[in-house]
């Protein structure tokens, strides 16, 4: 079919066109709904937009028309004039038949809104400075010319174009036989022909053809081998397609809703199959899926073809939403480069295959790829006929982040395919590994230059990786050249010495690396504790070479380094890995320290209270950990695959087994969860058969002391002497594996290990600070319910892991009122929760708190209310009420007083009069919380409904 194509298909330049005589328009950004724009109005539009933003706009023509009509496009992106290898092109075509009329007008107005909103609107912003997008209002210009407005039958003068051909029954389609093959190239249509050439020598990635007659959006296939209407014809990636249509559908103000459409036809959620609706042979739609690396839907937007133009502005507003987050589909899936191994120069038409899904797409010009792909979790595959095939590269996509992969391929001839002990050149799945020292320096330097250019010129940032062991040298080289290579993300330091003098280095990865940022969780990684557990110690090397290079150029990495401050410790134990031996199975050689004693025995024990004198590597961490204010970690090492949570022992020494769950424990099984299910196959829970046939780990994870007790351990002593939840990870069943299982191992476990630090994120945030904002410092955290408490900060930030729920957080500190607050914690998020607590004894002036205290009887609240004269306004309306209540008792008296003596005056006998008890109520607030909106984010708002209600007595 492809060799059929190439018979008719010839190479058209794309044209600018010229402009017409000026118009009274001047601004051409404003859109205008009172009537439709015919080809002189395009024209003069178009041109216009492009000359009032020219660095966001350009004109061109594909082709032209039947009748010498130009086939118009705007092309809108940032730096349009400049070249941009790497952004996605999409294309929104409409009116390809004449009389089908608003989705031209909406293409315009959505071309006007995108230019006008560029500055003042960061969705916009988003969109252009990473999309390239290609606007054509009209592929029919000579039958819309021809067509009639407020006409919506089916049929009518202008659907086809001059020559009386149906545009969308014009292409080459896969079912076609040679019969059928031959007699479309005979009738090809200029308009067509144009717009293959187009969809051929670009690598469009998305696409969206407006049409008109029902309210649906339609997916390939449209037609089947059989073509039979009614017939369902699911391309390769059905399921993206369905995401296609169902992202329009469901963001179109009607087009989702329930019913039937346009007098009979109904839709499930507004979609449909195209050939199981009716079967359309020699469509556009199916022709960009089959012979293009371009995924094209086709949008049905109203019953009647073409309305009037009054009902435009009420169209556009149906579809504005929808035609956004249309063109944000273009970010989804995955996208990367892929370059020769050893030149670094793009490969063009490299194959990218998903294995799995029997449609491929191919590299552009600069060697850059765009695969959309629904959320999951998938394989990709590089390929090119001069180059050897890369290993299999597993991905996760999400729906929030798009995943980059940058790959190294090597030419057949190569002789980059073994590892060089001497450092030349080690490949593994195709992708560059390792260098010597003089190329590494010169390859990082030059990618430093050029990252504002979001190209890795060398693949993928795995092709920067080092895949063998670090001796302690070694190690110390490697991490002195990244803080080097990345000083304003990074900062190296020594938190003390081994037995044998050795540095227990330690890596910080954040945007502000060298202090502490309120408010931003502290997290840190432990690996190499037990000197021979060797992987770990590679992984975190792995890891920081992935965080540095990653950061501005991954979102999810850059996310995660702006906002977590991230500590990497190689080795706790450097003296015992360079006694260790590689191909160690289940050895203990190098597994303790200099002084035979195994590190994981030797923090002191909540059950176990004296176990000697800490070793200086435990002496160490001990007083980093109580240094910073940790809020999540992990302590890599090796012997099974699982993930182990608190508690490691049992109080009860004379047992070896048991469960022995921490105050915490839902949340120490969601936390070991997270790594168990990200990790390629821990979560199978069943880690080592050919050593411990028998071990299984439900889902992969596993609670300390029921596995084994273990007395000394480093993950309980810090749960239980800081606000650090810690878990161990075992991440292979052989201690010391051979070098050359380094890659598997990192493909493993990175996903895993970026999804537990994404865990420090979930739960309750916040400050505790005094009446005059000032940071409180050990306040106490308690919720109500969990019999573990953390401490506030010198800054008084706070950060408390929590399963998602409804709790009770109260806040204590020595010398202040205590404040007792609730708050629900949502999944995936953290909540934010601030305090402001008074001293005892001090009326709250405070304007930021949203609590309530009861001080000498009467209940006050700290929510923010107007000064009079500088004084609080509800001071003044206390004294007040009080003023007056007494006034009005004391006249009440003197009155009484009065008539008693009158009374005697004039001879009365004196009458026992007793006076009644008297109380002045005030009406009781009727809400106990009286929140600010800042103050507690994702809480519920209960505000008091007048300023009567600010306070009242006490109750008794």
């Amino acid at each position: 079919m492809k060799a059929a194509i190439c018979v008719f298909v010839t190479f058209v330049h794309i044209t600018a066109i010229s402009a017409p005589p000026p118009t009274q328009i001047v601004d051409f950004s404003a859109l205008n709904f009172d009537q439709y724009h015919h080809y002189e109005d395009l024209v003069s539009t178009f041109k216009g937009l492009e000359q009032q933003f020219p660095h966001l706009a350009r004109t061109g023509s594909i082709g032209q028309s039947v009748q010498k009509r130009d086939l118009l496009y705007l092309e809108i992106t940032k730096n349009v004039l400049q070249e941009s290898p790497g952004k996605p092109m999409i294309k929104l075509i409409g009116n390809m038949h004449g009389d089908e009329t608003v989705g031209r007008e909406i293409l315009i107005y959505l071309a006007q809104y995108l230019l006008n909103t560029y500055e003042t609107d960061t969705r916009t912003r988003a969109a252009l400075d990473d999309i390239r997008i290609f606007i054509m209002p009209s592929m029919n210009p000579d039958g819309f010319e021809l067509a009639k407005e407020g006409v919506c039958d089916k049929r009518h003068n202008g659907r086809e174009n001059a020559n009386t051909v149906d545009l969308n029954r014009n292409f080459p389609d896969q079912f076609d036989t040679p019969a059928i093959i031959s007699e479309r190239l005979e009738n090809m249509q200029p308009e067509t022909t144009a717009i293959i050439n187009w969809i051929l020598n670009n690598h469009f990635v998305l696409s969206g053809n407006f049409h008109a007659g029902s309210e649906v959006a339609s997916y390939p296939f449209d037609d089947s081998q059989s073509h039979h209407s009614g017939t369902n014809s699911p391309a390769p990636d059905h399921s993206f397609f369905k995401y296609m249509a169902r992202t329009y559908a469901d963001s179109h103000r009607t087009m989702h809703t329930d019913g039937l459409k346009c007098g009979g036809t109904h839709f499930d959620h507004g979609i449909t199959n195209g050939a199981k609706w009716y079967d359309v042979s020699g469509g556009m739609q199916d022709f960009n899926y089959v012979h293009s690396d371009c995924f094209e839907i086709t949008l049905e937007l109203t019953c009647c073809k073409y309305p009037l133009a009054s009902t435009l502005e009420d169209e556009w507003g149906k579809n504005k939403e929808a035609l956004l987050k249309f063109v944000e589909l273009a970010k989804q899936g995955v996208w990367g480069f892929v370059v020769d191994g050893e030149s670094g120069q793009p490969i063009k038409n490299a194959i990218v295959e998903v294995v799995g899904i029997a449609k491929n797409v191919t590299t552009a010009n600069h060697g850059d790829f765009w695969r959309l792909l629904i959320p999951g979790e998938y394989t990709l595959l590089f390929h090119h006929n001069d180059y050897k095939s890369s290993a299999p590269v597993p991905i996760i996509v999400t729906s929030e982040l798009t995943s980059v992969v940058n790959m190294s391929l090597y030419k057949l001839d190569s002789d980059m395919d073994y590892f060089d002990p001497a450092g030349v050149k080690y490949t593994e799945g195709g992708s560059l590994i390792n260098h010597t020292e003089d190329e590494l320096k010169s390859k990082e330097e030059a990618d430093i230059d050029t990252q504002s250019a979001n190209l890795d010129p060398i693949g993928d940032l795995e092709a920067k990786m080092e895949f063998k062991y670090h001796n302690f040298a070694e190690m110390t080289s490697f991490l002195q050249k990244y803080h080097k290579l990345f000083p304003e993300i990074t900062k190296l330091y020594s938190v003390g010495k081994s037995t044998q003098g050795r540095d227990l280095w330690v890596l910080i990865i954040s945007d502000k690396p060298d202090n502490h940022e309120p408010g931003e969780p502290e997290f840190k990684y432990v690996a190499n504790m037990h000197g021979n557990e060797v992987v770990g110690r590679e992984l975190l090397l792995n890891l920081i070479t992935y965080l540095c290079y990653g950061y501005g150029k991954l979102d999810d990495i850059t996310n995660l380094v702006d906002n977590t401050r991230i500590h990497l410790m190689p080795s706790m134990n450097p003296d015992g890995y360079e006694i260790a031996v590689e191909g160690d199975v289940m050895g203990v050689k190098g597994r303790e320290n200099a002084n035979n004693v195994d590190l994981n025995r030797n923090f002191p024990d909540q059950f176990v209270p004296y176990r000697g004198q800490p070793e200086s590597e435990t002496k160490s961490v001990m007083e980093w950990i109580k240094s910073i204010p940790f809020v999540l970690s992990a302590n890599l090492h090796g012997g099974s695959l699982v993930a182990n949570y608190p508690f490691d022992d049992l109080p009860n020494r004379n047992y070896h087994t048991g469960y022995s769950p921490s105050p915490d424990d839902d949340v120490f099984r969601r936390i070991a969860l997270a790594y168990s299910n990200a990790h390629r196959t821990m979560h199978n829970g069943h880690p080592c058969p050919d050593i411990e046939p028998s071990e299984e780990f439900d889902r992969g994870i596993t609670n300390g002391a029921e596995w084994y007790s273990v007395a000394g351990g480093m993950q309980d002593w810090n749960y239980l002497n800081s606000n650090c939840f810690e878990i161990t990870l075992e991440l292979g069943c052989v201690k010391y594996p051979k070098h050359e299982l380094l890659p598997n191992y990192w493909h493993d476990n990175k996903a895993a290990l970026i999804a537990l630090i994404q865990q420090v994120h979930e739960g309750v945030t916040g400050f505790v600070r005094d009446s005059q904002l000032h940071p409180i410092e050990d306040a106490i955290i308690q919720v109500n319910g969990i019999d573990h408490n953390i401490k506030s900060t010198k800054y008084g930030d706070f950060w408390r892991l929590l399963v998602p729920g409804d709790y009770e957080i109260t806040i204590q500190k020595d010398g202040y009122v205590s404040q007792t607050k609730s708050v629900t914690v949502k999944p995936k998020s953290s909540t934010q929760l601030n305090f402001a607590l008074l001293k005892i004894g001090e009326l709250s002036t405070d304007t930021e708190s949203t609590t309530q205290v009861n001080i000498g009887g009467v209940i006050w609240s700290d929510k923010k209310v107007d000064d009079i004269f500088g004084v609080p306004k509800i001071l003044i309306v206390t004294v007040g009420v009080v003023c007056l209540a007494m006034g009005v008792c004391t006249a009440f008296i003197i009155r009484i007083s009065c008539k008693k003596q009158r009374k005697y005056n004039k001879g009365f006998h004196r009458i026992d009069q007793t006076l009644d008890e008297y109380s002045d109520r005030v009406p009781m607030p009727e809400s106990s919380a009286m929140l600010l909106d800042n103050d507690n984010v994702q809480v519920y708002h209960d505000e008091s409904s007048s300023e009567d209600e600010i306070f009242a007595p006490a109750p008794i």
